[in-house]
């Protein structure tokens, strides 16, 4: 049994990065390739291994090269694996293009990662309740995400939901989710309330609480975040630094949010670990090799106190 559970996705990234991105039916010249692995399950896995977290990974990766990989890195970081399943799809692949100021457009074909299904819910179900804390995202299949949360909701499993790529969720889905994580972009999509300033924040943010969503921490990079609930509405300030690439910036957000909750810290408390944890991830290039360790948070916490 771990204490945290990851059940999401694997993504190779192949990252092109070039000044600008080309306009619709244009062609640029770019400046590099490189491919990184990365996913949103497995960055935010990898992000609660290194900061101390103990964690285990479920999902899928193909019967390939990408998904030795994986299994390389899980063995490596010491993260429980035996619920990763194999399958005959290609493990997921992402194409991401990163501009000269950072910013990042991705498009990701999932591949091996909707080939999770019922029936590797079914082998997993003894294993989700027994675990004290689930981070989830939205890059599965959305009916069998639909049905972990629900399984873990009737089990009285706490559920962190990064939902991301955003999509409309059933309100009755949004209300067993204990820990909701989207950015501003997200927080439209899910709430239908165009957010232009930080009240427009709080309204949309609230309207989440009234779907029965216990709290909401919404993503705002290198402004912090704003965190709502029945006893909180306030700006959790961020770290202005410069940002090399923004990918995984999220997904060590939310790593780190899990491991600061399972530590007792307060929900204020855990948003600022987090928003340090993130703040170091875009000054490194790639997903998994730009997550940092406990102890480089700490030191960068107490270099910018």
């Amino acid at each position: 049994m771990s204490k945290i559970t990851v059940i999401g996705s694997f993504v190779m990234d192949a990252v092109a990065k070039m000044k600008r991105f080309p306009k619709v039916g244009e062609t640029i010249l770019g400046e590099s390739i490189d491919f990184f692995p990365g996913g949103k399950g497995i960055n935010q896995c990898v992000a609660v291994a290194r900061l101390g977290g103990d964690v285990e990974m479920m999902g899928m990766v193909g019967k390939d090269f990408n998904g030795t990989v994986f299994r390389d890195i899980m063995n490596k970081e010491n993260i429980k694996n035996d619920f990763v399943f194999t399958c005959e799809r290609p493990t997921a692949v992402a194409q991401i293009q990163i501009d000269e100021n950072g910013q990042n457009r991705i498009c990701v074909i999932p591949s091996a990662n909707f080939e999770f299904n019922e029936s590797h819910l079914e082998c997993v179900k003894e294993s989700i309740k027994s675990t004290e804390f689930l981070v989830l995202q939205l890059e599965m299949r959305l009916d069998i995400t639909k049905k972990i949360i629900e399984f873990a909701h009737s089990n009285n499993v706490p559920v962190l939901l990064n939902p991301a790529p955003a999509v409309v969720l059933d309100p009755v889905v949004l209300g067993m989710i204990d820990y909701l994580t989207p950015n501003e972009t997200e927080l439209e999509i899910l709430t239908g309330v165009l957010v232009k300033t930080q009240k427009d924040i709080e309204n949309a943010a609230k309207k989440l609480l009234q779907y029965g969503v216990k709290n909401v921490i919404v993503t705002l990079g290198d402004k912090g975040a704003f965190i709502c609930n029945e006893t909180a509405s306030e700006l959790v300030k961020g770290y202005a630094v410069s940002a090399v690439d923004t990918v995984a910036a999220g997904d060590s957000f939310n790593g780190a949010l899990a491991v600061a909750i399972m530590e007792g810290k307060t929900l204020k408390e855990a948003v600022l670990f987090a928003n340090a944890m993130g703040a170091l991830t875009v000054q490194k290039q790639g997903a998994i090799p730009s997550l940092h360790t406990r102890s480089q948070v700490e030191e960068f916490i107490k270099r910018m106190a």
